[in-house]
């Protein structure tokens, strides 16, 4: 087996026990107890956090006085 990540016990607003954890990508993980109808459900579900919220963040933009710098620098060999 693989671990994957740590999970953490925590209690909601609602007073629900449920299990979390953040893999190393930063996706967060959350197990929540199944109020199941039926025998044939499940006894847990797992959610990962909405994908907007764990977004890469934006790369870092160069500034046009260092863009124009680097276009008219002759001294570069090749």
């Amino acid at each position: 087996m693989i671990k994957i990540t740590g999970l953490y016990k925590a209690t909601s607003k609602k007073n629900e026990t449920y299990l979390s954890g953040k893999t190393i990508d930063g996706v967060k993980y959350f197990v929540f107890k199944n109020n199941k109808t039926k025998d044939n459900h499940p006894d847990y579900n797992l959610y990962m956090e909405e994908k907007e919220q764990n977004s890469p963040k934006p790369k870092q933009e160069f500034s046009e006085d260092y863009l124009k710098q680097v276009e008219t620098d002759d001294d570069l060999p090749f």
